[in-house]
């Protein structure tokens, strides 16, 4: 599952400053519990030059083949190396997963944080999202296959980073709506069900929109996503009575 947008109310009104503390901790324990290994290792720079490398040909290889048709053969051959060299950086196909999509997590988290400069609330909500889908476009497949991951993997780390991912979204949203109806500029409602219908809303439309299409999406069909999710969360603010 995708992270959905922290929203803002005005360029000095954000839902929140903080970090996705929550989802962080997940990836960490995830990291964790895919390594075989009770230390890290510290590689010299040659080492990491080939981790990298590896990494790079599992997003590729991920994003081409999902997460179930994936092997380590398919990943060693697009790298250009042996297979012992795969197993001096990482312990399993799930390790390399998670150093693969961590980068995609890391920036989605940051375009759903920035604080953009907007004219009123619903210029504000139009922009963060054009800016996170812009950023769920950049990252589709391996998103997706982290969806995947959350499906079918044993390792029930996958589901638990999803869920966690979310849930630290609905948080934020119902305090940025708490927060709003605090200074008298929204009515009152069910602030829960509200966040967690607008979270769900926005991670649908970009999973069916943008991460499962053969193509990406162009750019002008992702704005118009934006403006479209964000013009129904402005009209979902409750009015004051």
């Amino acid at each position: 599952m995708a992270s959905a947008p922290q929203v803002a109310g005005s360029a000095d009104e954000n839902a929140s400053g903080e970090s996705l503390t929550g989802a962080a901790s997940e990836l960490a324990a995830l990291r964790a519990s895919t390594s075989g290994r009770t230390t890290a290792r510290r590689p010299n720079r040659r080492g990491q030059v080939m981790r990298e490398k590896l990494v790079q040909a599992a997003a590729e290889c991920f994003r081409e083949y999902g997460y179930t048709k994936t092997r380590i053969s398919d990943i060693v051959h697009r790298a250009g190396t042996a297979q012992g060299n795969f197993y001096r950086h990482f312990s399993s196909l799930d390790e390399i997963f998670v150093a693969a999509l961590e980068p995609a997590l890391h920036e989605l988290a940051s375009s759903s944080n920035r604080r953009l400069p907007a004219s009123d609330e619903r210029d504000a909500l139009i922009a963060v999202n054009v800016t996170f889908f812009q950023a769920y476009s950049r990252n589709r497949h391996l998103l997706r296959v982290m969806r995947e991951a959350a499906a079918v993997s044993g390792n029930d780390g996958f589901g638990k980073l999803w869920l966690r991912t979310r849930a630290d979204f609905v948080d934020r949203t119902e305090r940025w709506l708490r927060h709003l109806h605090d200074q008298g500029r929204i009515g009152a409602a069910d602030f829960p069900l509200l966040a967690d219908a607008l979270g769900c809303m926005t991670e649908q439309v970009a999973y069916i929109q943008i991460g499962l299409p053969a193509a990406t999406p162009r750019p002008e069909r992702i704005r118009q996503l934006g403006e479209i999710v964000g013009e129904i969360w402005y009209r979902s603010l409750p009015p004051v009575s």
